[in-house]
């Protein structure tokens, strides 16, 4: 009987061998290592600012919060940066750059476009018009510090079930078509823009420097009533969309294919549209719009550890709290030269954007076009 040889790997364009798939990693693995950089960097950003806080004296600030240490381990200035000023504005970073993160894996994933990002569904227009019309009615003064993210958390969902609205009734039949839900994304964010300057027009000086600011998208003054405000909705659509994340891999082989294999492929997209638009509206909500984390950390990550998408997921979900962390990890520490500081949503898009324009003009080499 005679011996089979291993067949070559297939040639490429240029003749060489054609690169192989990038090798699936483990769930559990991802999760393991997401979660070790996630820990440590959420130390080292908790101890660095314009007072320097030991890692250990970290640690045991933590512990103590936890009433595992007696409040005398630690130093009341150590434990009061820690506890009440750093490491509220550290969860809010990694809970945001997680919502982030996981909700441009569906995206991409949905509209089978590795550019497509959070701001594709609208949501941070009219996250932008709620927090507006919180500041122009003065509902600060009647429901406190959260007015603000509750306002714009209620004009995010507005602008999401406008979008889901207009593609329905133009897709007929409930056909939901990726092309049509982007079309529906552009023209509901152009009304809810028309509507923001209509807005702005009417607003004082105050009002409009401070919609300003906001729109710049920050981590400072961030307490744990925001961390605890988002955490649960980032939560619970991370899980869904990590149980869902088959039905999208199935998906990407079609409607007809998928059909056959028992998902129906409108309420898989419009399910997964509607947890990624959550996890983006809590975000949104609490620390303003943060552009490009969406775009950036999903497409990396696919290049290293393929198309799968719950990998994807888990290893998004610590990556780009990480991502989030470092970006105003520097925004803190160049505060500590200059005296003043910049908001974290600044720094991702000067990253950002080269970067996009990079995935452009790579995607259109050889095609006559960008897209």
């Amino acid at each position: 009987m005679r011996e089979r040889r291993p067949r070559p790997a297939p040639a490429g364009p240029s003749g060489r061998p054609a690169p192989t798939a990038p090798r699936r990693v483990p769930v559990a693995v991802l999760a393991a290592v997401g979660g070790a950089a996630a820990f440590a960097a959420a130390v080292l950003a908790t101890g660095l600012g314009t007072v320097t806080v030991a890692p250990l004296e970290v640690l045991k600030a933590i512990l103590v919060g936890l009433g595992l240490l007696p409040s005398s381990a630690v130093s009341a200035t150590d434990l009061a940066i820690v506890l009440g000023i750093r490491l509220p504005r550290v969860a809010m970073a990694l809970v945001a750059g997680a919502g982030l993160a996981v909700s441009g894996t569906v995206l991409q994933g949905v509209f089978r476009n590795p550019l497509a990002d959070p701001g594709v569904l609208g949501v941070a227009t009219g996250a932008g018009l709620g927090a507006l019309l919180a500041m122009i009615t003065g509902a600060s003064r009647v429901l406190g510090m959260l007015a603000l993210p509750a306002f714009a958390f209620v004009g995010a969902l507005l602008a999401v079930g406008a979008i889901l609205g207009v593609s329905f009734a133009a897709g007929g039949q409930g056909r939901g078509e990726t092309v049509t839900l982007i079309l529906s994304g552009m023209a509901a964010s152009a009304i809810f823009g028309a509507l923001i300057s209509l807005a702005v027009t009417l607003s004082n000086q105050y009002q409009v420097t401070s919609y300003v600011f906001w729109t710049m998208g920050g981590l400072a003054n961030r307490r744990w009533e925001h961390v605890l405000v988002a955490l649960p909705v980032v939560a619970i659509a991370t899980v869904y969309i990590l149980v869902r994340a088959r039905d999208l891999d199935i998906l990407l082989l079609g409607d007809e294919q998928a059909r056959s294999l028992g998902v129906h492929p409108v309420s898989t997209r419009v399910s997964l549209l509607v947890a990624a638009a959550l996890a983006t509206a809590a975000v949104v909500a609490m620390i303003g719009p943060i552009g490009f984390v969406g775009l950036i950390v999903p497409h990396i990550l696919r290049l290293l550890i393929g198309p799968a998408h719950r990998p994807l997921a888990v290893a998004g979900l610590f990556a780009g709290g990480v991502f989030l962390l470092v970006c105003d990890l520097a925004v803190r520490v160049a505060a500590r030269t200059s005296g003043g500081e910049i908001s974290a949503g600044v720094v991702t898009a000067l990253i950002g954007g080269p970067y996009f324009l990079f995935l452009l003009v790579r995607s259109g080499k050889g095609r006559g076009a960008f897209l």
